[in-house]
């Protein structure tokens, strides 16, 4: 279960950040992350009060329950502040450097590095966007997962 858990948060994963921003709008995936964290916060305040219902009728093993619910409050987070950090804060952060050099920096546009950072800037923004899936969604979502069941 914890591997099957594991492939559909990182498919998820990907598909928000590679997928989503080019066929929803910014300013609607936005409002869909913060949506999503808050519904994850409070599905994780509810859930303990579903378990305690479901187990005065069937007899359940709390503590299997309790790892299942952490993963998936923890991964569910990861999935909505990791994707929410890549399209604010590294797709503007490239954006501002380019813009400040086309704005300020003008005599200095046929430099070598800022004429190859402006020229390549949808590949650079696509390795980011791979660096932070490989290391900030995979990787944690593998911890989470596989390594909380060891």
């Amino acid at each position: 279960m914890e591997i099957i858990f594991l492939i559909v948060f990182i498919v998820l994963s990907f598909f928000l950040m590679f997928k989503a921003p080019a066929i929803i709008e910014k300013k609607r995936l936005i409002i869909f992350y913060g949506v999503g964290m808050v519904l994850t916060v409070l599905l994780f305040i509810i859930s303990p009060l579903i378990i305690f219902g479901t187990s005065k009728v069937i007899t359940i093993d709390h503590n299997e329950i309790d790892k299942v619910l952490k993963g998936l409050f923890l991964s569910f987070l990861c999935l909505f502040f990791l994707n929410l950090f890549i399209l604010l804060v590294v797709e503007n952060l490239i954006n501002f450097l380019i813009r400040f050099h086309q704005t300020n920096n003008q005599a200095n546009l046929n430099r070598n590095l800022i004429r190859a950072v402006t020229e390549n800037k949808s590949r650079i923004l696509t390795f980011s966007k791979i660096v932070f899936f490989i290391l900030g969604q995979c990787l944690p979502y593998y911890g989470i997962w596989i390594g909380s069941y060891k």
